[in-house]
C-alpha cells in the first residue's frame, strides 16, 4: 500500500538533529511511505536543509511545547491518517499519544536512568509498537543515541539511496573564506569556566598557525564581550550587517554566521576544534577531522556520571574523530593538541 503519511518528533537541539539524520534517512527511504511531516523546535529550523527529501513537511514548534502546541499536535494526529509515529524526541507528552491514537505504530527512543528512572514508565511503553532504551545508568560503555535510533527505524522495506549533503558556498564565503584554515568555536560559557580570555586564545591561534595557513573564528550567537574583542584584534566579517574589517590578520572571525554559511564552514575546514556540542556534531556529519574539546568540570560523582553518559552518548564513531580535555593552564592544552595534530596520517 502506498501513500502512508509519517509522523517524526524531533524539536530538539541541533546536536540532537544530527544525531537523528541516520534514523530519518532510514524513514525517507522506506519504500511505502511518500509524506512525512518533521516537527523540529526554533533552535535547528536553520538546519532543516540537512534533511532534503521531497516527502518531507515541516512543522517548526518550541524546544519545550506549550500547551497550545501540544493541542495543535494532537488534532493534526485526529484529522489526518498517520501510519506510524517515530517520537525521537523523548519529550513526557509524546508517550501520552498512544493511548489515544492505538491503530496508529509507535516509535520511540526511550530513557532509563540511576535510581530506577524510566521515561516513558513501564506502562506507557506497552502502548508502544517498538522502542529501543537509551539506558544513561549503565555502568559500561554503550551504544550511541545514533546507532539506537538507527536500529529502531532500518526497515527491509527499505530503498539505499544516502543523502547528499554538499551545497554551494553562498557569495560571502566565496569572497571571505580562506582556502585553507583550522575552525575553532567559542563558547563563552565554557572559556569563562576555563578562565581562558584573548591572551589564551591568541596562544591557542598561535599554535593552529603552524599547522594551517589560517583560522576562522566563530562564537555563539547570543551577544558578549567577545564580540568586541575579536573584532578588535582579528580581522572580521558580520553576516548580518555584511561588514567586513581588515586588521592584516590570519584569523577572521565569523560574526552572526547561522545555518547553511556555519556548515559551510565547517565543511570545508582543514580541521575542526571546538568544545563538544553542536559544532563538533556537524563536522561528524561527512566525517571532517575533528578535535572535540571536551570540557569536564566535576566536583562530585554525579558530574563525573553526568560527563561520562555524554560522552558515550553522543561520541562519533570514526577515523578522524579525535577528543581531548581542555585545561585551565593553555600551555597544557596546547601541548594536547600538538600531540592530536601532529598523529594524523
Amino acid at each position: 500500500m502506498s501513500g502512508k503519511h509519517v509522523v517524526i518528533f524531533k524539536n530538539d537541539a541541533v546536536g540532537d538533529l544530527v544525531h537523528s539524520l541516520k534514523a530519518i534517512n532510514n524513514i525517507c527511504n522506506e519504500k511505502n511511505v511518500d509524506k512525512i511531516t518533521i516537527y523540529i523546535s526554533k533552535l535547528s529550523e536553520k538546519f532543516n536543509f540537512l534533511i532534503n527529501n521531497q516527502k518531507i513537511t515541516f512543522k517548526v514548534v518550541n524546544y519545550n511545547l506549550s500547551i497550545f502546541e501540544k493541542v495543535k499536535i494532537f488534532f493534526f494526529i485526529c484529522f489526518n491518517n498517520i501510519f506510524k509515529i517515530y517520537i525521537l524526541a523523548p519529550k513526557n507528552f509524546y508517550f501520552y499519544l498512544p493511548i489515544f491514537f492505538l491503530n496508529t505504530k509507535f516509535y520511540a527512543l526511550c530513557v532509563d536512568n540511576i535510581n530506577g528512572y524510566k521515561r516513558p514508565s513501564i506502562f506507557f511503553r506497552r502502548f508502544l509498537y517498538k522502542y529501543v532504551i537509551n539506558n544513561r545508568s549503565a555502568q559500561f560503555k554503550r551504544k550511541a543515541t545514533s546507532e539506537l535510533q538507527n536500529e529502531l527505524t532500518i526497515n527491509k522495506n527499505y530503498i539505499n539511496n544516502k543523502q547528499n549533503l554538499k551545497s554551494n558556498l553562498s557569495n560571502n564565503l566565496n569572497i571571505y573564506l580562506p582556502k585553507n584554515y583550522i575552525f575553532f568555536h567559542v563558547k563563552n560559557k565554557t572559556i569563562k569556566e576555563l578562565g581562558w580570555g584573548i591572551t589564551e586564545l591568541k596562544l591557542l591561534f598561535k599554535e593552529f598557525l603552524r599547522f594551517s595557513e589560517n583560522v576562522v573564528l566563530t562564537k555563539d550567537l547570543k551577544l558578549d564581550d567577545n564580540t568586541k574583542i575579536f573584532k578588535d584584534n582579528f580581522n572580521s566579517f558580520d553576516f548580518k550587517t555584511l561588514k567586513f574589517t581588515d586588521k592584516s590578520s590570519k584569523i577572521i572571525f565569523f560574526d552572526n554566521i547561522d545555518g547553511i554559511d556555519l556548515y559551510n564552514t565547517i565543511l570545508h575546514a582543514k580541521k575542526v576544534v571546538a568544545f563538544h556540542g553542536m559544532m563538533t556534531n556537524l563536522g561528524s556529519i561527512r566525517k571532517q577531522k575533528v578535535l572535540d574539546l571536551f570540557h569536564c568540570k566535576i566536583d562530585n560523582w554525579s558530574d563525573y556520571r553526568n560527563y561520562r553518559n555524554s560522552f558515550y552518548e553522543f561520541k562519533p564513531k570514526y577515523f578522524g574523530y579525535d577528543f581531548t580535555i581542555p585545561r585551565k593552564d593553555m600551555n597544557k592544552t596546547i601541548k594536547k593538541i600538538k600531540f592530536s595534530f601532529k598523529n594524523e596520517k
